[in-house]
């Protein structure tokens, strides 16, 4: 069994307001339970530090994997394997934050049973059922399901197309997704939209992010531009551009990160 954690410190400033705060405070062991099952235990302990608000401790990661030669079955509370960028480990993004339509509003955490199936050298193909609750609710209930699925090819090294669709019992989420690494250069994009039945207002959104490696891979600086609409309406629709760096003092296990972000929203004009 092994025992381990990280913890994300962070300063923010926003307009006239400033804050220290911990991002993130994870801490957890897994290990093999038999040569084909294993086990994660995680919880993250975090202090929002807006308006007083008092630690919180949540579970993340609560499951049980059944591996097998080409396919692997998890039980218990995961990732729903859907967005990329939200699949991704926070100590893997090279900017602190995801993008606004994948970090606030995705399909992230759930509790139900999923398999990552890998019928050949390139491709993976995911599906699951999830309770569509949310992390760390032990009820359903409305008694519906989430059912979600993902494919991702590999059409060449170090690069990868991916697409995928959760299907809750009011909305269906839709991902469209690329990657590819060359180099010191990283390139990543992707779009989401979730259709709500009875409805004619569909949440949208995409990003695209580049990163550069510099310094004998010491130093990375990353650029995004995205782009979210709550609604169907191009009068609400969020634009933000957000340059950063990241300074790896001992690989992904030690580093710094800073970044700035400029939001736009459209409007009506104003005369």
């Amino acid at each position: 069994m092994r025992v381990g954690g990280y913890v994300q410190p962070r300063f923010e400033a926003i307009g006239d307001s400033a804050l220290f705060f911990l991002r993130r405070v994870r801490l957890g062991a897994q290990g093999d339970l038999t040569p084909w099952a294993r086990f994660k235990a995680q919880v993250d302990l975090r202090y929002l530090g807006t308006n007083g608000t008092n630690s919180a401790v949540v579970g993340t990661d609560l499951y049980i994997a059944l591996t097998g030669a080409r396919a692997t079955v998890t039980i218990g509370q995961a990732k729903v394997p859907f967005s990329t960028e939200e699949i991704l480990s926070s100590g893997a993004l090279p900017l602190p934050d995801r993008s606004v339509v994948v970090g606030d509003y995705a399909p992230n955490r759930d509790i139900g049973a999923q398999i990552d199936w890998r019928p050949a050298g390139t491709l993976e193909v995911e599906g699951g059922v999830f309770d569509g609750e949310g992390p760390n609710h032990a009820a359903n209930p409305d008694k519906k399901m989430l059912y979600v699925a993902r494919a991702a090819v590999s059409p060449a090294p170090r690069a990868e197309l991916s697409g995928g669709v959760a299907a809750y019992p009011d909305s269906t989420w839709w991902d469209a997704g690329a990657s590819a690494s060359h180099g010191a250069w990283l390139v990543r994009a992707e779009w989401l939209r979730r259709n709500r039945r009875g409805t004619s207002n569909h949440l949208s959104g995409w990003y695209a992010l580049a990163a550069y490696t510099v310094r004998a891979q010491r130093v990375q600086l990353v650029g995004r531009v995205e782009q979210f609409d709550p609604t169907s309406s191009p009068l609400d629709r969020e634009t933000a551009y957000t340059a950063g760096a990241q300074y790896f003092l001992k690989g992904e296990d030690l580093t710094l990160q800073a970044s700035y972000a400029l939001f736009t929203e459209a409007g009506p004009a104003v005369s």
